[in-house]
């Protein structure tokens, strides 16, 4: 039979481990608790990426709205064309025409002027007189913006006289600039050097329009003025 005290201690004993093994048990709920409440829960982790995707669009869509799209233009051009008159024709020489034809297309395009040019006859001038209205037409067909329009004149006491109009498209004047030799018993002796004289005018009073109304410059060039 067992004795009194050996059946005490052995009470003693299983009170001390049902004492531990609540404490063990509650520790391990209290930590589990714990992690519980530090861990966010679905709907709030899926209502933080939500606000973050409206933060996002916020941010891009006024960018978009801030970036048209870039509209091509159409660059503007000028259409040149020369012509003799009577006076010239029965007192100077085809060569002398044909001299101011070359030089005002070179000067022009070493100017970089936006030149138009007729693509069907390639017609640029007439050693006749021409009706205005029928220049003008080829002008439009070109696609110019613009018609300048030179006439290449002998008059008495002078070796030469161009006048130069330019027209808007729907035939109205711009503007007029006239350069010639000087007078013929004063100025230059000969017609080579008159002839030199007025193209360095003509040249300067162009210059004047270069990269303005009637005369526009090709597409990213700079005006630098005339000469």
């Amino acid at each position: 039979m067992p004795r009194l005290a050996d059946l005490r201690l052995l009470l003693n004993w299983k009170e001390s481990k049902r004492v531990g093994f609540d404490s063990q048990r509650e520790q391990l709920n209290r930590s589990r608790r714990t992690r519980t409440e530090k861990r966010p829960s679905r709907s709030v982790q899926i209502g933080s990426v939500f606000t973050l995707c409206v933060v996002v669009l916020c941010v891009c869509v006024p960018s978009v709205a801030q970036d048209p799209p870039v509209v091509p233009q159409t660059p503007h051009s000028v259409f040149v064309f020369l012509q003799r008159t009577s006076g010239h024709v029965e007192f100077s020489k085809p060569q002398v025409f044909e001299a101011v034809v070359d030089d005002v297309f070179a000067y022009l395009n070493s100017k970089n002027v936006s030149l138009a040019s007729d693509e069907f006859g390639g017609r640029r001038s007439s050693m006749e007189e021409m009706p205005l209205d029928n220049v003008q037409k080829i002008a439009r067909d070109s696609g110019a913006d613009s018609l300048l329009y030179l006439t290449v004149d002998r008059p008495l006491a002078k070796w030469i006289r161009v006048v130069a109009n330019c027209y808007a498209s729907s035939g109205t004047l711009l503007w007029t600039v006239e350069a010639d030799s000087g007078s013929s018993i004063t100025g230059p002796i000969t017609g080579g050097q008159g002839l030199r004289a007025a193209l360095k005018t003509l040249h300067r009073r162009l210059g004047e329009h270069l990269g303005k109304e009637g005369l526009p410059l090709k597409a990213g060039v700079e005006q630098r003025g005339g000469g």
